[in-house]
């Protein structure tokens, strides 16, 4: 990934070691309508505050802030951090319960927001008070509540390494990184009490690390992000082609991955097209830059006697989506250099398999292309050949997404024999549905319990289109006169990506799931937290669930 930010130092500690220093702010997390009575005993400014909150009806960013305050004559900085969400009790149970999706995601929101007012006012460390919930008290004895528990704590330390990865390399006087944060809560120091504090922050460290590299290698432009720039910028490993007409995978040496994974790479338009990528090709035709199609292959260590199960992971890597001849227009090129998040989200999670040493095989296969306008562009009606041999009349080269990643479909059945097949890429906008929404296809029935668990676990929300077979088979409409299929029939704009994707598939109930994180186009998504690195988590808990 982009060069990284130097790694947080965390600490944690009981309320009874908290120390005020006038360069280090203390922050408070509280809930909407709710008062945390102990947490407001001691910080009374706190609970003012967030009782005046209660009563704005329109509450925006002023609901994380700074300010300053006084302890035994001396002046202290003291920050908020209200969520717009209280915290809810089931009916007849006794402990706590945050099990929305929308708590989560607000919880995060705020808590990035927290860190970067740190950073803009100069600060390199903050303490972090936490609800008086996180007394020692409930995290023992009751494991339901201690997952609640570590799922906070998890988001809060995710919030906090995103935030503090932006790109800062173009900028001259950048904010200071964060460097250390101190996560204090009510109660006492034991053995259990570490253990939990160590577990939670260290799960939340690794997730945050990689949502933050996909965030800075996805906001870096596109003339400093060519699909070889790409490649260096993704594995750490410059690659070094010999020319663009070899089919042949080449080996890519000494990227910043362990020993467990292997990086191999054919280059070039010429070598793409040899070796039987001809939707890939055809979409790069246009660029004076060429194109790589990248595969990151990674191995557990195990001694296990059964086999691991094997998930395959193809991620669209568009650099720049101009539409090609089918010409988007100068409004609709604004973050078109967004279009590699997807590929850049897969080496993501792929690197937190390698990281954790997941007892699991992965291959990432990434198309990485730019789509340009140049005197070579593949034409509207021009018929090209996949892949797996079936032609395709391209009626609109901006719709370019789904056959790069049907190139990639194709090899993967034809080489790889996985369990499982995840497919992610930006390729329809979600305005018309909702700013915060991943959009789901599977291929069949059975992968929904799947899907619904890691929505559970990575608080990124989903809605899931129709199965294939429930689609009246508006996949007809993908069939050509003159070709074998049509990469566009120029209706139904959610579905056809999905069902154009599904024909490359081997089985008529692929083990696949499809997944579009769309949202991170939109221009306020940074206000719903999804901006480059949302879908990261989805993608992961759907692949743990195979490394069993």
């Amino acid at each position: 990934m982009p060069q990284r930010s130097p790694e947080i130092q965390f600490f944690f500690q009981p309320f009874s070691s908290l120390e005020y220093n006038v360069n280090i702010p203390v922050f408070c997390i509280v809930f909407e309508g709710q008062t945390d009575a102990l947490l407001a005993n001691k910080f009374p400014e706190i609970e003012e505050m967030r009782s005046m909150l209660d009563k704005v009806r329109d509450r925006g960013d002023e609901t994380v802030s700074i300010f300053g305050g006084s302890r035994d004559d001396r002046t202290i900085l003291l920050g908020i951090v209200y969520v717009r969400q209280p915290w809810r009790r089931r009916r007849g149970q006794a402990g706590w319960n945050i099990d929305s999706i929308n708590f989560y995601r607000e919880l995060w929101g705020r808590t990035t927001l927290a860190t970067m007012r740190v950073r803009g006012a100069g600060y390199t460390e903050f303490v972090l008070v936490l609800p008086s919930q996180f007394q020692p008290k409930n995290i023992k004895n009751d494991r339901l509540q201690e997952q609640r528990l570590q799922k906070f704590v998890c988001t809060v330390t995710e919030a906090i390494v995103y935030a503090n990865n932006s790109l800062d390399e173009l900028v001259f006087d950048a904010p200071p990184l964060i460097k250390n944060v101190a996560l204090t809560y009510f109660g006492e120091e034991d053995r259990e009490v570490n253990n939990f504090f160590q577990r939670s922050i260290r799960e939340g460290q690794a997730i945050g690390e990689e949502t933050g590299c996909v965030r800075r290698l996805t906001l870096i432009p596109s003339n400093l992000k060519s699909p070889l720039q790409f490649v260096a910028r993704s594995t750490g490993a410059v690659p070094r082609p010999r020319t663009v007409r070899s089919e042949a995978w080449r080996s890519l040496k000494g990227h910043y991955f362990s020993s467990r994974t292997k990086i191999s790479y054919i280059y070039g338009k010429e070598g793409i097209e040899r070796a039987g990528f001809g939707l890939i090709h055809s979409v790069s035709k246009g660029s004076a830059n060429h194109p790589v199609l990248l595969k990151v292959h990674y191995r557990p260590l195990t001694k296990r006697k059964s086999p691991t199960k094997r998930v395959v992971l193809i991620g669209k890597g568009i650099v720049f989506d101009t539409g090609g001849i089918s010409f988007k227009g100068a409004e609709g090129l604004e973050n078109m250099h967004f279009d590699m998040v997807s590929a850049a989200t897969v080496m993501g999670v792929l690197a937190l398999a390698d990281k954790t040493k997941m007892c699991l095989e992965v291959i990432a296969l990434l198309p990485i292309v730019e789509n340009a306008i140049g005197s070579g562009a593949t034409k509207p009606g021009d018929i090209v050949r996949a892949y797996n041999h079936k032609t395709v009349k391209i009626v609109d080269t901006d719709a370019e997404g789904r056959l790069v990643i049907a190139d990639a479909v194709a090899y993967s059945e034809d080489k790889l024999n996985a369990n499982c097949t995840i497919t992610v890429g930006t390729l329809s906008d979600m305005s018309d549905i909702a700013p915060d929404i991943i959009k789901i296809g599977v291929g069949n029935q059975k992968l929904i319990k799947k899907v619904v668990k890691a929505e559970h676990m990575s608080s990124e929300k989903v809605i899931i289109m129709p199965s294939i077979e429930h689609l009246n088979e508006v996949d007809n409409e993908h069939l050509g006169s003159l070709s074998d299929l049509v990469n566009d029939p120029g209706r139904y704009y959610h579905s056809a990506p999905f069902i154009f994707i599904y024909n490359f598939f081997k089985s008529s109930k692929p083990e696949w799931f499809f997944i579009d994180p769309s949202p991170v186009f939109e221009t306020d998504s940074d206000n719903y937290g999804t901006g480059p690195g949302f879908g990261l988590k989805l993608v992961w808990y759907l692949l743990k669930q195979y490394a069993r």
